[in-house]
């Protein structure tokens, strides 16, 4: 139990703004994080469903609306995944050799495609979400890709890594031998979730994740030579905006044939 407890402190310290106990980094407070990190998707899940209620209750615009549910998410994990998405962005644009497209990732600097990138992300993400049709289960159904981005993330993080240090090789080294089978079955819960709300919902969140899954993979081994914290961000940054994408196109295939 107090390993458990561990590992979602920290993993709410780390990938959240939410205020937390302090816990020593270490190889024990480290141990499960990975297999925590959804939950933090779930709390980001329950705030998207509180402001929704807030809004009915006084009749927000829905353009409001759809600004809120593009900003809480990132605000609530504090940018995290949004700055290795940026960096990811910065260090393809290079069009360089593995070796400095890691070094890029490490800069702290934002550099132009950085910005540019960012900006038409939550631009699009914006629009996604003004084109949903809210309601509570759509809330639900948009709660649970915050949930299944971060499984997703998760699993790249197990990945092999690229350096011989850095958050991501913390994680992997630190993660328990069945933090894979946990995240898994966030996975498997968050379909089955999204199913009993939308099956055809369900089927786009489970292709968009995989796409992504399958493409961060396969940029990791060929761009970067493994694995790193900044692309498992970005793995969780690009699903997120991928399963909105189905979302959408899930409820135009409802309503167009159904």
């Amino acid at each position: 139990m107090k390993s458990l407890w561990t590992a979602v402190v920290s993993a709410f310290s780390t990938f959240s703004v939410l205020p937390t106990p302090r816990i020593e980094w270490n190889e024990y407070s480290l141990k499960n994080v990975l297999a925590a990190l959804p939950l933090v998707g779930v709390v980001i899940g329950g705030v998207l469903c509180l402001y929704y209620w807030l809004s009915t209750v006084l009749q927000l615009p829905a353009i409001l609306s759809a600004v809120a549910l593009t900003i809480l998410p990132v605000a609530l994990s504090g940018g995290i995944h949004m700055d290795g998405f940026a960096d990811m962005t910065d260090a393809l644009s290079s069009h360089a050799a593995p070796e400095k497209k890691r070094a890029i990732l490490k800069d702290p600097h934002c550099g132009a495609f950085a910005v540019i990138t960012v900006g038409c992300y939550l631009l699009l993400y914006f629009g996604l979400c003004a084109a949903l049709p809210l309601d509570w289960k759509m809330i639900g159904l948009l709660g649970i890709t915050h949930v299944l981005s971060r499984a997703i993330g998760s699993l790249l993080s197990l990945l092999p890594s690229a350096n011989a240090d850095g958050m991501q090789r913390a994680f992997r080294d630190s993660a328990s031998k069945g933090s894979v089978w946990v995240l898994i079955l966030w996975a498997v819960l968050s379909l089955v979730g999204a199913a009993m709300l939308s099956p055809v919902a369900a089927g786009g969140m489970l292709l968009a994740g995989g796409l992504v899954f399958l493409y961060i993979r396969h940029t990791a081994i060929k761009q970067f030579g493994g694995m790193s914290g900044d692309l498992a961000g970005a793995g969780i940054t690009l699903s997120a905006i991928a399963m909105a994408l189905g979302l959408v196109l899930s409820e135009r295939i409802v309503s167009l044939w159904f």
